[in-house]
């Protein structure tokens, strides 16, 4: 008799994990010194525990923004902080879990439904949300082209960061275009009316036009006037991928280093921008390789692996855990 294949998901969170433990054990022990007992035995634990802090403060500052988002877009509904919280982490999980994170906006959307939005307004707030994350990281990386000339980082990693930083920007305008001209995807979908020839056809082209026009009510009215709201929610979304870059350079303070924060920061935003386009459940392997290449220019050969390690313990390993645990919760998967 032979044995069930493994869901996807495991798959994925197998792969996953084995690659980032596997790169991340070979870049510490690679980089093994003395010196690097000497960094454990005068760990700064305090700031061990900022970083700790900073993880559970991203939880609330995502589940703010997604409360917030339900609460702009859709037709009087709203959602608890913790709510919120909990969409944040499945959704974290199942992009982790998923080459391309093709999972997150599947997950976001199910999620959503769960707590009584429709189709239609689930996908617009899933939408609006990926928006709003896609245009800063685009500015951010545009700045960062014309401030460094084009060159913002001294390895092989610059001309894939250009290629990312280019999708982005289409990324960018192809969501601007279905939040600020909804109308289209009717149009589209008349233009496939002949499905509705049929009885089972019929159902199912009327379910589409009814979740369209939700989503074209839930976008039509953050174009009107909720500019106020869509202010607060880059100011979240900022908040968020600040307290995410600064977790590395405190993690670098407990190891007694003083790096360049500014720097720091900006070239996570080059790992995170690459990883969108790893085919590899949570870019696992190449996110802690490109760390390695990219901190080896100011941090110390003797803590580059421990940062290394950390760095991922607290920025992934975290959030895959508890994103995992209210998936199983939620879901009862397999």
């Amino acid at each position: 008799m032979s044995a069930k294949p493994l869901p996807a998901w495991k798959k994925g969170l197998g792969i996953s994990l084995t690659l980032s433990i596997t790169v991340a054990l070979f870049i510490f022990i690679y980089h093994f010194e003395e010196e690097t007992l000497e960094s454990l035995l005068y760990l700064r634990r305090e700031f061990l525990f900022v970083a700790l802090l900073m993880v559970f403060t991203l939880w609330i500052i995502e589940g703010m923004r997604i409360k917030l988002l339900v609460a702009t877009l859709s037709h009087g509904k709203r959602i608890s902080l913790f709510a919120g919280m909990q969409i944040f982490l499945m959704t974290f999980f199942f992009a982790a879990v998923t080459p391309f994170a093709a999972g997150e906006w599947p997950a976001n959307i199910y999620a959503l439904k769960q707590h009584g939005l429709s189709l239609g307004e689930a996908t617009a707030v899933t939408v609006m949300r990926a928006f709003v994350t896609r245009i800063l990281f685009t500015a951010a990386a545009l700045f960062m082209l014309i401030y460094f000339q084009g060159r913002p980082v001294p390895t092989f990693l610059n001309q894939v960061f250009i290629y990312a930083a280019f999708v982005s920007l289409v990324t960018a305008l192809l969501l601007l275009l279905l939040i600020w001209k909804p109308l289209l995807l009717e149009r589209l979908l008349q233009k496939v009316s002949f499905i509705s020839n049929r009885a089972r056809g019929k159902k199912f082209y009327h379910f589409l036009h009814q979740e369209l026009r939700d989503y074209r009510d839930a976008t039509l009215s953050l174009n009107r006037w909720k500019g106020g709201a869509v202010l607060l929610i880059g100011i979240l979304t900022a908040g968020y991928w600040i307290c995410f870059f600064s977790i590395a350079p405190v993690l670098l303070l407990g190891l007694n280093r003083i790096v360049p924060f500014s720097q720091a920061m900006l070239w996570q935003l080059v790992i995170q921008m690459i990883t969108a386009y790893i085919p590899l459940p949570g870019g696992s392997g190449v996110v802690e390789l490109g760390l390695a290449r990219l901190y080896s220019f100011f941090v110390p050969t003797s803590v580059l692996g421990l940062f290394v390690l950390a760095w991922r313990f607290f920025s992934y390993y975290i959030l895959l855990f508890f994103g995992g645990l209210v998936a199983l919760n939620k879901l009862k998967l397999p």
